[in-house]
């Protein structure tokens, strides 16, 4: 059997970006106006972009606008800047490709070009920008600079249609596809906390019921819906959620991460929290009409935070025994989770229960709003041999490979 091809490093990017002066040896042939010093996990990667990317001109930045991560993809970053630090809309997305690695990345960061995405405009006079909701706008390319497909996602309570809205590669404006809703019996609204690439689709996930998904690229896309595993679904969506639960892509799957307690044979909850971690997983018992695979959520692993505090590995951080906030699931472990707790950062393997990863002070990390912390970016080949600063585990562990659990 021929060995998988080794996988390409990622990094922990901040949504919150900075706006920083161009280097001073920047080739004036070739500008890049997008700069970025990669830090290997657990370390976050804090990239900056010239001012004359901002969509309102080099003099139009000031205190009350606000730079955005909206997605990541192998060889491509969407941003946006907002008038306020909880960004909704925008009518102005920018795409940020073409990086190239420094020959001397201690010294050079790895460096790309930022372009304006154009906007989407109504039908008919007067043609006006039309604004996006931030968190139901997706991005999917390739591992190379090539194709790519911006979209968002619009879902209408009892309506039998969605609406998805497109831009990809070469394209100078948007395209509406009409698809049929999954939700359209539903007593309640759709309310997006993100969107994942995944398996050549895009997931929109509502923390609080399931995840919908598509894909961008098809003529006649097909909208289906996944709920959360059972008994995990609420009766309406709560902006706590987004510290409580994360839905990532991990080796090649799709996980969902909740903070839960366990149900007493009373109908109460137990006292001792728990991570509990669920994949998405093909049903071959449960195919459809049409012959396609359904799909069903498999509990993989389950870690009590009372294992954590009393291990050893805990103790010598010195953090207190207290129930962190979940960040995101490692792209390339499943069993790794990544926390914030005060202004401390870090990684539990939780077959082992064994804290992985440290940062004692990651007060760069503010707001505390969580979906404005962190995403992950798998960095395509092109970007990853500029990657520096590699982080021994704390302490040093090997990551225990997927297990699963009754």
């Amino acid at each position: 059997m021929a060995a998988s091809p080794p996988q390409c490093p990622w990094v922990i990017l901040r949504r919150v970006f900075c706006i920083a002066p161009e280097p001073k040896d920047a080739e004036a042939e070739n500008p890049r106006n997008v700069f970025i010093s990669l830090r290997a996990p657990p370390r976050v990667t804090i990239f900056g972009v010239a001012p004359s990317v901002h969509p309102w001109g080099a003099h139009a930045i000031s205190s009350d606008t606000f730079p955005y991560l909206v997605a990541t993809a192998p060889s491509a970053l969407l941003l946006c800047f907002s008038e306020g630090p909880i960004p909704i809309d925008t009518s102005d997305l920018i795409l940020a490709r073409h990086f190239v690695a420094s020959a001397e990345p201690s010294r050079h960061p790895t460096t790309g070009s930022a372009g304006r995405v154009p906007r989407r405009r109504t039908v008919g006079p007067p043609s006006i920008p039309a604004t996006y909701n931030i968190k139901s706008v997706g991005l999917t390319c390739g591992l190379s600079d090539g194709a790519y497909v911006i979209a968002e996602l619009q879902v209408t309570k009892r309506s039998d249609h969605a609406k998805l809205h497109c831009i990809g590669s070469g394209d100078d404006r948007w395209v509406q596809k009409d698809l049929v809703s999954p939700l359209s019996t539903e007593e309640r609204y759709w309310f997006s906390n993100g969107v994942v690439d995944h398996d050549k689709k895009l997931w929109w996930f509502d923390l609080s019921w399931g995840l919908l998904c598509c894909d961008p690229n098809a003529d006649h896309p097909v909208l289906s819906f996944h709920r959360l595993p059972q008994g995990r679904s609420l009766a309406q969506a709560d902006p706590f959620l987004l510290g409580i639960r994360c839905i990532g892509v991990s080796d090649h799957s799709l996980r969902y991460v909740e903070m839960a307690r366990d149900r007493l044979p009373d109908g109460c909850s137990s006292e001792d929290k728990f991570v509990v971690i669920w994949t998405l997983i093909p049903d071959p018992n449960a195919a459809a009409a049409d012959g396609t695979i359904q799909l069903q959520w498999h509990k993989t692993y389950k870690m009590s935070f009372t294992e954590v505090w009393n291990d050893t590995s805990y103790q010598n951080t010195r953090l207190p025994m207290l129930v962190p906030e979940i960040v995101l699931v490692n792209p390339r472990h499943p069993n790794v989770v990544y926390f914030f707790l005060g202004k401390s950062f870090f990684s539990v393997n939780m077959a082992s229960h064994q804290v992985v990863h440290f940062v004692e002070n990651s007060y760069k990390l503010v707001p505390p709003v969580p979906f404005l912390r962190v995403l992950p970016w798998d960095l395509s080949p092109s970007i990853a041999n500029g990657l520096v600063e590699a982080i021994v585990p704390f302490p040093e562990q090997r990551v225990s490979s997927t297990v699963e659990i009754d």
